[in-house]
């Protein structure tokens, strides 16, 4: 009898207690594995819609630094609102002076301080002095800049500071009256085209036109993103270019976009960002 009692309870799972245990073994299994794939998921969309917020906003302080240094009279030389291919070309100052004079058929300009650095990145397009009306009046072409002595600006009165130059540039444009604000300029062209780094997909690009300079700022963008315009007395930006000598500043619509989809999902992730940058406004 002691022995029959010892046999049964040495005795292992039957059947039923087996499938009951796989089954609950399995229930917690794929309750485990599908928080493991929700976590993983939700982990790459954030890296996703993280990557898509850093497109849009890398760009943001070069273009922003560029844009508010342009005058909202001469300042556009040429813009585009064609879909993938929104540009907008500024005529970006790089170097301020005082106009000394005229050098035979040049004109003599007296330069402030410039950082050397500053200037090792440019490419002159050409010059601009201000008018009686307070409007810039631009010449541009195959502008050359040199250096030259003081003694035209020793002579209008205008005193060169130190680390500061005087130019000569030509070619001459026409009778300016000495003593007038007149800057350096160069012609920059921001452009949405087709990415270098990210083949089939749209990246934002900034060239000198002058010395044909150009670089991939950053990429990918969705084809939505481009460059609107505001025009005088208008609060709303136009979606079309409006006349150039109307613009006064530019609103950025940038969609940055993810380098690939999310787990699951055959479209990137975008990230919509607005800004808007208005040029140097003077009252006449």
């Amino acid at each position: 009898m002691k022995r029959r009692s010892a046999v049964r309870a040495r005795r292992g799972m039957g059947i039923p207690e087996l499938i009951v245990g796989l089954v609950v073994m399995g229930i917690i299994g794929i309750a485990t594995v599908k928080t493991f794939l929700s976590q993983t998921r939700f982990a790459d969309t954030q890296l996703k819609r993280r990557f898509a917020r850093s497109v849009s906003r890398s760009p943001i302080n070069p273009l922003m630094s560029e844009m508010r240094m342009v005058e909202n009279a001469g300042g556009v030389a040429a813009a585009s609102a064609a879909t993938g291919a929104s540009s907008i070309t500024v005529r970006v100052p790089i170097a301020m002076g005082l106009v000394c004079g005229q050098a035979g058929s040049a004109t003599v300009l007296s330069m402030t301080p410039t950082d050397s650095l500053v200037l090792a990145g440019t490419a002159v397009s050409g010059y601009a002095y201000r008018e009686v009306n307070g409007t810039y009046t631009y010449t541009e072409g195959a502008v050359t800049v040199t250096s030259a002595g003081a003694a035209t600006c020793t002579g209008a009165g205008i005193t060169t500071l130190p680390g500061g130059r005087v130019v000569t540039v030509t070619p001459f444009g026409g009778a300016v009256t000495v003593g007038r604000p007149a800057f350096l300029y160069q012609r920059v062209r921001y452009s949405f085209a087709p990415s270098s780094t990210l083949p089939g997909r749209l990246g934002l690009w900034r060239t000198l036109e002058a010395s044909g300079s150009t670089e991939e700022l950053v990429a990918p963008f969705d084809s939505a993103s481009r460059f609107q315009f505001y025009r005088n007395a208008n609060d709303t930006s136009d979606v079309t270019v409006p006349p150039l000598g109307e613009i006064t500043g530019v609103e950025l619509v940038l969609s940055g976009a993810s380098e690939k989809p999310r787990f699951g999902k055959s479209v990137p992730e975008v990230a919509p960002l607005r800004t808007a940058a208005f040029f140097v406004n003077r009252l006449n």
